[in-house]
Protein backbone atom coordinates (compact mmCIF):
# COMPACT_ATOMS: atom_id res chain seq x y z
CA UNK A 1 0.00 0.00 0.00
CA UNK A 2 3.00 2.04 0.21
CA UNK A 3 2.75 3.11 -3.42
CA UNK A 4 -0.66 4.18 -3.19
CA UNK A 5 -1.78 7.66 -2.99
CA UNK A 6 -5.17 6.66 -0.74
CA UNK A 7 -6.66 3.33 0.26
CA UNK A 8 -9.71 2.53 1.33
CA UNK A 9 -10.74 -1.29 2.55
CA UNK A 10 -14.28 -2.42 2.91
CA UNK A 11 -15.00 -5.51 4.22
CA UNK A 12 -18.76 -7.14 3.78
CA UNK A 13 -19.61 -6.17 7.27
CA UNK A 14 -19.42 -2.08 6.01
CA UNK A 15 -15.94 -1.99 8.16
CA UNK A 16 -13.93 0.05 6.57
CA UNK A 17 -10.02 1.00 6.70
CA UNK A 18 -8.79 4.51 5.47
CA UNK A 19 -4.86 4.99 4.70
CA UNK A 20 -3.76 8.29 3.10
CA UNK A 21 -0.08 7.93 3.35
CA UNK A 22 1.52 11.33 2.86
CA UNK A 23 -1.82 12.88 1.61
CA UNK A 24 -3.23 15.54 3.35
CA UNK A 25 -6.40 14.52 5.51
CA UNK A 26 -8.07 17.41 4.14
CA UNK A 27 -7.02 16.79 0.49
CA UNK A 28 -8.24 12.73 1.03
CA UNK A 29 -11.57 14.74 2.48
CA UNK A 30 -12.08 16.74 -0.55
CA UNK A 31 -11.84 13.76 -3.05
CA UNK A 32 -13.66 11.19 -1.14
CA UNK A 33 -16.58 14.01 -0.78
CA UNK A 34 -16.84 14.59 -4.38
CA UNK A 35 -16.73 10.78 -5.05
CA UNK A 36 -19.62 10.41 -2.85
CA UNK A 37 -21.46 13.72 -4.72
CA UNK A 38 -20.70 11.58 -7.78
CA UNK A 39 -22.30 8.31 -6.59
CA UNK A 40 -25.23 9.77 -5.18
CA UNK A 41 -25.57 11.63 -8.62
CA UNK A 42 -25.93 7.94 -10.41
CA UNK A 43 -28.18 6.28 -8.29
CA UNK A 44 -31.66 5.65 -10.15
CA UNK A 45 -34.42 6.96 -8.78
CA UNK A 46 -35.65 3.52 -7.10
CA UNK A 47 -34.57 1.63 -3.89
CA UNK A 48 -31.51 -0.90 -3.84
CA UNK A 49 -32.04 -4.21 -5.81
CA UNK A 50 -31.81 -7.23 -3.06
CA UNK A 51 -29.27 -8.27 -5.81
CA UNK A 52 -27.37 -5.46 -5.14
CA UNK A 53 -26.17 -6.42 -1.56
CA UNK A 54 -23.03 -8.05 -0.46
CA UNK A 55 -24.79 -11.17 0.09
CA UNK A 56 -25.49 -11.12 -3.40
CA UNK A 57 -24.39 -14.36 -5.79
CA UNK A 58 -22.78 -11.64 -8.05
CA UNK A 59 -20.26 -10.41 -5.33
CA UNK A 60 -18.90 -14.47 -5.30
CA UNK A 61 -18.28 -14.93 -8.89
CA UNK A 62 -15.66 -18.10 -8.78
CA UNK A 63 -18.57 -20.10 -6.12
CA UNK A 64 -20.75 -22.55 -7.81
CA UNK A 65 -24.74 -22.23 -7.75
CA UNK A 66 -27.12 -25.26 -6.37
CA UNK A 67 -30.06 -26.04 -8.42
CA UNK A 68 -30.39 -29.00 -5.57
CA UNK A 69 -32.93 -27.40 -2.97
CA UNK A 70 -33.52 -24.40 -4.53
CA UNK A 71 -36.44 -21.72 -4.35
CA UNK A 72 -38.75 -20.04 -6.78
CA UNK A 73 -40.98 -16.86 -5.37
CA UNK A 74 -42.86 -16.31 -8.86
CA UNK A 75 -44.54 -12.92 -7.44
CA UNK A 76 -41.06 -11.49 -6.58
CA UNK A 77 -39.33 -12.87 -9.22
CA UNK A 78 -36.67 -14.43 -7.14
CA UNK A 79 -34.75 -17.29 -7.61
CA UNK A 80 -33.24 -18.83 -4.24
CA UNK A 81 -30.14 -21.00 -5.07
CA UNK A 82 -29.33 -23.80 -2.67
CA UNK A 83 -27.03 -21.81 -1.45
CA UNK A 84 -29.42 -19.47 -0.42
CA UNK A 85 -28.43 -16.71 -3.12
CA UNK A 86 -31.63 -14.75 -4.43
CA UNK A 87 -31.23 -13.78 -7.82
CA UNK A 88 -33.76 -10.80 -8.90
CA UNK A 89 -34.75 -12.30 -12.50
CA UNK A 90 -37.10 -9.04 -13.44
CA UNK A 91 -33.02 -7.52 -14.04
CA UNK A 92 -31.05 -7.83 -16.80
CA UNK A 93 -28.00 -9.50 -16.13
CA UNK A 94 -24.60 -9.01 -17.73
CA UNK A 95 -21.81 -11.40 -18.69
CA UNK A 96 -17.78 -10.42 -18.75
CA UNK A 97 -18.13 -10.42 -22.35
CA UNK A 98 -20.89 -7.88 -22.11
CA UNK A 99 -23.64 -9.87 -23.39
CA UNK A 100 -27.24 -9.41 -21.65
CA UNK A 101 -29.15 -12.01 -20.33
CA UNK A 102 -32.72 -11.66 -19.60
CA UNK A 103 -35.05 -14.56 -17.76
CA UNK A 104 -37.16 -16.25 -20.38
CA UNK A 105 -40.05 -16.61 -17.46
CA UNK A 106 -39.45 -20.01 -17.03
CA UNK A 107 -38.16 -22.77 -15.44
CA UNK A 108 -35.82 -25.88 -17.05
CA UNK A 109 -36.48 -29.27 -15.89
CA UNK A 110 -34.24 -28.94 -12.96
CA UNK A 111 -35.97 -26.04 -11.80
CA UNK A 112 -33.34 -23.48 -12.70
CA UNK A 113 -34.38 -20.23 -14.32
CA UNK A 114 -33.91 -20.60 -18.52
CA UNK A 115 -32.18 -16.95 -19.38
CA UNK A 116 -31.47 -15.97 -23.03
CA UNK A 117 -28.81 -13.48 -24.99
CA UNK A 118 -28.30 -12.10 -28.17
CA UNK A 119 -31.92 -11.29 -29.15
CA UNK A 120 -32.87 -15.07 -27.65
CA UNK A 121 -30.81 -17.26 -30.25
CA UNK A 122 -28.88 -17.91 -27.15
CA UNK A 123 -31.17 -19.84 -24.28
CA UNK A 124 -28.98 -21.09 -21.12
CA UNK A 125 -30.05 -22.03 -17.19
CA UNK A 126 -28.75 -19.50 -14.70
CA UNK A 127 -25.87 -22.19 -13.80
CA UNK A 128 -24.46 -22.79 -17.00
CA UNK A 129 -24.18 -19.19 -18.39
CA UNK A 130 -22.76 -18.06 -14.35
CA UNK A 131 -20.31 -21.23 -14.97
CA UNK A 132 -19.52 -20.31 -18.96
CA UNK A 133 -20.05 -16.27 -19.18
CA UNK A 134 -19.36 -15.08 -15.71
CA UNK A 135 -19.26 -13.49 -13.63
CA UNK A 136 -22.78 -11.75 -13.99
CA UNK A 137 -23.54 -8.20 -12.26
CA UNK A 138 -26.97 -6.52 -12.76
CA UNK A 139 -26.87 -4.29 -16.10
CA UNK A 140 -26.11 -0.46 -15.33
CA UNK A 141 -29.59 1.01 -14.73
CA UNK A 142 -30.90 -2.21 -13.26
CA UNK A 143 -29.90 -2.31 -10.09
CA UNK A 144 -28.03 0.23 -7.59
Amino acid sequence: MGEQRLVVLVDTAGRYELHTGKVCTLHAADFLEQLAAQLRASHPPHRCAPSATATSPAARPDEQLLVADSRFDPSARVWTDGRGHAWDLSLTWVDMMGAEWRWRGVLDDRGAPLLRANKGVTVQSLDVVRALYGPLSPAPGDAS
